[in-house]
Parts: structure tokens; sequence; C-alpha cells
């Protein structure tokens, strides 16, 4: 198995993980076919087309925790690229567009700034003609989003844009569906940092754009703006929480980073300082486990 997918960044129970994207190499889906879930490799469609798809399909991989199958990817993808097929995962799934464009079967087209949270069962298929590069989210096992392990389940063509993963459950999930959000149309807001604590009690200066939240429980995902000059310790707070930088340059305890990176801080742990001169922005998500 790659070293890439194993937890990255030796990540160690209890200690903040910072990940600079900048150092992490770009891999084909052809190098990381054997270390993804069984029961998502198995499931890409044509074996003998498969190849061709995975060689058009780039990736990062940021963070994969092996015990749910929850993992981060910065991926990006060559003009041309289509799944070979319809399909469903048992995960969440959930992306912030970056680049390029992409039609998804259930949901639309995205650019850059767009932005989706599909729950467990939805029916899609993704197609670029120019490519595209997103930050991407399987959220894995986490019982408060109704989200189950990383897989893919092959359905007809017919049902794409429907729900087809049998059972009971709700079909929306506690955030709801979140089809395509165009963060790039929403208004920055004064941040309320009451979940994210970012910052100590006080200290203004930083903007957000809700992009999906937990009705029923702590979790949440935000766009967040911090301003020039932005200089903060991040104190400790109940949840886990993930800081992917999208744009600008940051220091993260002393370690310059450049998009796309990633901060993990357990929960009770004290994040590092942050700074940025020029400006930053952050994806933020606060896990509910």
């Amino acid at each position: 198995m790659s070293d890439v997918f194993e937890p990255v960044g030796g990540a160690v129970p209890g200690e903040v993980t910072i990940i600079d994207g900048g150092a992490v190499p770009w891999v084909s889906g052809r190098e990381v076919y054997d270390s993804m879930e069984p029961a998502f490799r198995e499931n890409l469609g044509d074996p003998e087309r498969v190849g061709d798809l995975l060689s058009r399909y780039w990736m990062r991989s940021l963070w994969h925790d092996p015990a749910t199958s929850r993992r981060i990817d910065h991926v990006r993808t060559d003009p041309g690229y289509r799944d070979l097929c319809e399909a469903y995962h048992d995960s969440v799934e959930e992306a912030l567009f970056l680049g390029g464009r992409v039609t998804l079967t259930a949901e639309g087209d995205f650019e850059a700034g767009d932005y989706f949270w599909r729950p467990p069962g939805w029916v899609h298929s993704a197609a670029t003609d120019e490519g595209f590069e997103c930050v991407l989210m399987m959220e894995g096992e986490s019982a408060s989003d109704a989200s189950g392990r990383v897989s893919r389940v092959v359905r007809p063509d017919e049902d794409a844009g429907r729900h087809a993963r049998p059972g009971g459950g709700d079909p929306i999930g506690p955030r709801g569906y979140v089809r395509r959000k165009e963060a790039r149309f929403m208004v920055w807001h004064e941040h309320d940092d009451t979940v994210t604590q970012l910052a100590g009690p006080g200290v203004p200066g930083l903007r957000s754009k809700t992009l999906s939240r937990n009705a029923s429980a702590v979790g949440l995902s935000v766009l967040v703006d911090m301003p020039p000059g932005w200089s903060q310790p991040v104190p400790a707070t109940g949840r886990e929480r993930f800081l992917v930088l999208t744009e600008g340059a940051l220091t993260a305890g002393g370690v310059d980073l450049e998009p796309c990176s990633l901060i993990e801080i357990p929960a009770g742990v004290d994040g590092p300082p942050l700074a940025t001169a020029a400006g930053a922005r952050l994806l933020v998500k606060v896990a509910e486990r």
C-alpha cells in the first residue's frame, strides 16, 4: 500500500497534525487502486475500462482514517474524465470546488466556489470536458451524520438523481441534501466562532459562509476568511476540527503552508498559532465524533 494512504503525516492520537499540501505528491488513481476501500474499487464499472478512467484522476491524500474510512483528498482530473457508470455511496460525500468545471448528474454543473453535501444513497456520476479541481471529502462511519463506510454501489442510468439505498432511513440526513451551493455568490458574514473556536472570546476580524450544518449535532462545514495580518492561537474545544487552506498563505505553528494544506486538531487539544500576512481562506470542518 502506498504510504500516501496511510494515516497521513504519521498522525499521533492526541496531537495536532499539519499536512503541507505542497509536499504531498500527486498520484494517479492507477497508483492507489489497491488502497481504495474494497467496496469502492470493485464497483468502478467495466473492468476493461477502469485503467483508463483512473489514469485521468489525480489526487493528493490529505487525510485517511482506515478505522472509519473517512478521507479528505485534493483532487484534480484531466479533460475528458467521465465516470463509467451511475452509482451511490453508503458514506456522506462532500466537496468544495476550486477550479475547472464538472457536471454531476444528481446536482448539476459545478465550478470554482461551488459546494455539495450528499447524504448516502443518492445516485450520481461525474463528467467533465475541461477537467476540474476540488477538495473531496468522504465522511465514513459517523452515526450522527447517518453515514456508513466508504463504498460505491452501481445503479442503472435511469436512477441518476434518485435515492436508491435500501432501508427506511431518512434520505436527506441530518444536514439535508445540499445539492449545489454557489458559495461564490454568498455574502460574507461576521463569523460566529462558537463552534469552530478558531480564536479566543471576543477576537474580531473573521468572516464566514456556512456551507452545511448538522441540525441535531454540533458538526458543520464553513468557509472562513482571515484578514491580512491575522495572528492568533487556536484554543481547544470538545470536537475534532479539520482546517483546509483553500486560498492564500498561512503559517501554522511555524510551518508555512500553501493551498491545499490541512491541519487536524483533535478534540480537547489546543491548535497551533495561525498567522497570515496577506490573508487566507479556510474550509473548516467540525466533526461530530
